[in-house]
Parts: C-alpha cells; sequence; structure tokens
C-alpha cells in the first residue's frame, strides 16, 4: 500500500516535470485614444456618421479704434458767381506800389454813348479787344503821394488826424497825372479801368450785379468807416484780376477825356471846353452811382475830398515795370 502511494507520487512528479511552460503574457503598448472609436458593424443597424467636433470658442478680437472726424460747416457761397482771383503781379519800385496784371484778350467793353457826355451808367456794353497792362492794386494813399509832394496834408480832409494809410484826397487830374509820370506809370485810360474792375464779366460790381454790404465803402457809415478807409479794407469786394476798392471809398481819376463843344483853332493848337471822368462811387455816393460803368464827368481842375486815383502801366516794351 505504501509502495502503490510513492509510485504514484513519483508518476505525478513525472507528469510535471514534463509539461510545457505557460507563456508570459507580452508586454502592452498603450495606443493613443482614437478621436472617433470605430464604429463595430452590427448587421441591420445603420451606423450614424460621427458628430463634427465642436469648435473651440474664439477669443474676441480687438477693434480697431473709430476714427473720428470733425464735421465740416458748409458756409453758403456769398459770390454771384465764381471768380478767379489773380495774385499781384510786379511791385512798383519807384513808389512800391503793387500792380495787378490785366492780360490781353477780349473784354466787355461799354460801347460808345449816344452822347459823349452822359452822365450816368452805361449799359450799352460790346466785346473789344485789351492789351496787357498792369494797374495798381490799391488807390495811391497819402504815404506814397508825399513822396512826390511833400507838403501834402491830408488832416484836412480826415478830421485833423494823420492819416498816411488812407487814399491821397482832394488832387485834380492835373496832379494826379503827374504823379503817375513822376513814378513812371500814367492814369489808366476808361477803359482799362473797367477791364480791369469787371474782368470778363459783364456785372456792374466786381462781384456781381447787386451792392453788398461789406464788399466796397459806399454805404455811409453802415460798413465801419465814416468817410474814406484805407486801400484794402474791402477784400471781399476784389475785382477778378486782385484789384482793390474799385469800387467806393474815393471816385478815381482816368485818363479818358470828353470834349463837351467843338474844338477850334487856336497860336497852341486845338482847344475845346471839356470834361475828364472820375470812375468808381466813393464812400458819399448812392448805389446806383457806384458802379463799374458809371461815368462821372467833372472839371479836370476840380479838388474834391472824395476824389482819388490809381496808375496804370502798358506792358508792351520789357522796360514798362521799373
Amino acid at each position: 500500500m505504501i509502495k502503490t502511494g510513492i509510485l504514484l507520487l513519483m508518476v505525478l512528479f513525472a507528469i510535471g516535470c514534463t509539461a510545457s511552460p505557460e507563456p508570459r503574457p507580452a508586454h502592452k503598448r498603450s495606443r493613443p485614444a482614437t478621436l472617433f472609436p470605430e464604429a463595430q458593424h452590427q448587421p441591420g443597424k445603420t451606423v450614424p456618421p460621427p458628430a463634427p467636433p465642436k469648435p473651440a470658442p474664439q477669443s474676441p478680437q480687438p477693434k480697431a479704434p473709430v476714427q473720428y472726424s470733425r464735421p465740416t460747416v458748409k458756409r453758403a457761397p456769398v459770390l454771384m458767381t465764381p471768380r478767379t482771383f489773380h495774385l499781384p503781379s510786379v511791385i512798383h519800385h519807384k513808389d512800391q506800389s503793387v500792380m495787378v496784371r490785366v492780360p490781353a484778350g477780349s473784354y466787355w467793353i461799354p460801347s460808345q454813348p449816344v452822347s459823349p457826355f452822359v452822365v450816368g451808367e452805361n449799359t450799352r456794353m460790346e466785346r473789344k479787344h485789351m492789351n496787357e497792362f498792369f494797374i495798381d492794386r490799391a488807390e495811391i494813399t497819402v504815404a506814397q503821394y508825399r513822396q512826390f509832394q511833400p507838403e501834402y496834408d491830408e488832416t484836412r480832409y480826415t478830421g485833423g488826424e494823420a492819416c498816411p494809410q488812407c487814399p491821397v484826397m482832394a488832387v485834380n487830374w492835373f496832379e494826379a497825372q503827374r504823379y503817375c509820370q513822376w513814378a513812371g506809370k500814367r492814369l489808366p485810360t476808361e477803359n482799362e479801368w473797367e477791364t480791369a474792375a469787371r474782368g470778363d464779366s459783364g456785372h456792374r460790381f466786381p462781384w456781381g450785379d447787386q451792392p453788398l454790404a461789406g464788399y466796397g465803402n459806399i454805404l455811409g457809415d453802415r460798413d465801419g468807416f465814416v468817410d474814406a478807409a484805407p486801400p484794402g479794407s474791402f477784400p471781399r469786394g476784389a475785382s477778378p484780376f486782385g484789384a482793390l476798392d474799385m469800387i467806393g471809398n474815393v471816385w478815381e481819376w482816368v485818363s479818358t477825356q470828353v470834349v463837351l463843344s467843338p474844338l477850334t483853332e487856336s497860336t497852341e493848337g486845338l482847344t475845346g471846353d471839356s470834361r475828364h471822368l472820375v470812375k468808381g462811387g466813393s464812400w458819399r455816393s448812392p448805389d446806383h452811382m457806384a458802379t463799374i460803368s458809371y461815368r462821372n464827368l467833372v472839371d479836370p481842375q476840380m479838388k474834391n475830398p472824395t476824389f482819388g486815383f490809381r496808375c496804370a502801366k502798358s506792358a508792351n516794351l520789357e522796360t514798362d515795370i521799373q
């Protein structure tokens, strides 16, 4: 019995030694998790497609600063027609006057009046060719005239106050002509004066057809001046060529002469009763007299506190402006 038990143990031991060892489990590598696990096919069942990924919330982008602009205030136009202003052309060194250039061309000029000695506004206009010329931008001042006539005294016409910047006043036609000759210039003709004042338009005033406050010294003390104002005080009333105070302030002598009676022959040549023209009106003038085409015939010897002048210069020679 004991032998039988020993024999059984030996058989079991032999069987355990001859059995193949159980394999060791292989090392398992971790797989990265897939975003969408594959769906297993199940017969008879439709697998829906995977839902798209939800986008990550975007961070708000910074906004560009808002640009603010100041509102533009548009003023209502005051001038009746567009105008072109020409800059001053030359400085006349003899009397330090600024002269503006009027180019050659065809301009609206008053036609010859039915009667040569008609006083009033000549509204009959026609196109005429004008040669190029220069004209003083402003009326001759007391300071300028005193270079030619040192004893001139303006206080008799300014209420006793010295006013070198005022226009020279109370000079007759001959004195105005002599000054212009001394300065190397001359008085403008009536047609030159009107061309410089009107430009290429047919207006009654340099700025349009209606008198406007603040455009010329023609409305008494409503414009801020009781009498004559320093030339250039009304820049809004400048002519298309930039000439100032062509209307108002002081009447201006021109060279044009009007013969009132037939000429007679004498030992000194042909003579006759004549008048000269002053143009543009003054601070005392009513509106209907302070127009470009108004013809005011006066005695050339007359000295009136409302009479002044400006000079002109032909432009047909290189030596015209000295």
